[in-house]
C-alpha cells in the first residue's frame, strides 16, 4: 500500500483540532462520564465500554500490519524499526482493550463517551499503523543508536506505572463497592481539577494542603 501523506496529515490536524476543542470543554463544564454522568443518561457497563472503545487501536494497526508483505522502500531502509514502534503501541492497547477493560470497577459509561472515544481510538489506531507501515523509513544503523534504548526503556517505564496505577485505583474498592475513595496516586488536567473540588466537598478529612495537578501550586 503507498503512503497517503495527506489523508495523514487532514487526521493528525483533526485530532490536534479535537484535543483543543475537548480541553476548552472540560475547562468550562464537567464532562460527564463517572461521577458526573446524569440520572436519565443511556448507560451501558463500563467493562463492555472499555473493550469497544480500545479495542480499535489495536485491531487497525494488527489489521495493516497483517496485509502488508511489501519490502521496506529505500536504499538501507529496514522494516524492523517500523515494526518494532507499531507493536509497543499494540502492546499497549492489547493492555487496554484485553486486560484492563475486564479487570476495571468503573461506573457505566454514556453511550456518547463510548462512541467518541471509539472514533478516537480508531483513526489513532489507522494513523499510527499507515504512517509507520507505509510512510516511515529508517535507515539500518538505526537500532545502535542511544536513543532506541532510552525510548523503549521510556516505554518500559511508562506501561509499568501505567498498570500499577491501574492496581492502586481498582484496590480502593472491595468487589461491587461503589463508594468513593481518596487516591494516592497523581492526576492531571481538568478533570484532576474538578475531582479535586468533589473530594473536598465529600470528605471532611481531605487533607487541605493537596494539590490536584503542580505539587505546590495549584
Amino acid at each position: 500500500m503507498e503512503c497517503h501523506e495527506s489523508v495523514v496529515s487532514y487526521l493528525s490536524w483533526a485530532l490536534i483540532a479535537g484535543g483543543v476543542v475537548f480541553l476548552w470543554h472540560q475547562t468550562r463544564r464537567q464532562v460527564r462520564y463517572g461521577r458526573y454522568v446524569p440520572a436519565e443518561s443511556r448507560c451501558f457497563p463500563a467493562r463492555l465500554c472499555w473493550f469497544l472503545q480500545e479495542v480499535p487501536a489495536f485491531l487497525l494497526p494488527l489489521l495493516l500490519l497483517l496485509l502488508t508483505d511489501e519490502p521496506p522502500r529505500g536504499p538501507g531502509s529496514t522494516g524492523t524499526g517500523r515494526t518494532l514502534l507499531l507493536c509497543t503501541f499494540m502492546l499497549h492497547y492489547f493492555h487496554r482493550s484485553f486486560i484492563y477493560s475486564f479487570l476495571t470497577r468503573g461506573r457505566p459509561v454514556p453511550l456518547f463517551v463510548l462512541l467518541c472515544a471509539a472514533i478516537f481510538c480508531s483513526i489513532n489506531g489507522f494513523l499510527q499503523g499507515h504512517h509507520l507501515l507505509h510512510c516511515a523509513q529508517f535507515e539500518d544503523t538505526w537500532l545502535t543508536k542511544a536513543r532506541l534504548a532510552a525510548g523503549f526503556l521510556l516505554f518500559v517505564v511508562g506501561m509499568i506505572i501505567n498498570i500499577h496505577s491501574d492496581h492502586v485505583l481498582r484496590s480502593l474498592r472491595k468487589p461491587g463497592e461503589i463508594t468513593y475513595r481518596i487516591p494516592r496516586v497523581c492526576s492531571v488536567g481538568p478533570r484532576a481539577l474538578q475531582h479535586h473540588r468533589d473530594y473536598q466537598k465529600r470528605f471532611e478529612d481531605y487533607p487541605r494542603s493537596r494539590r490536584a495537578l503542580i505539587p505546590f501550586l495549584l
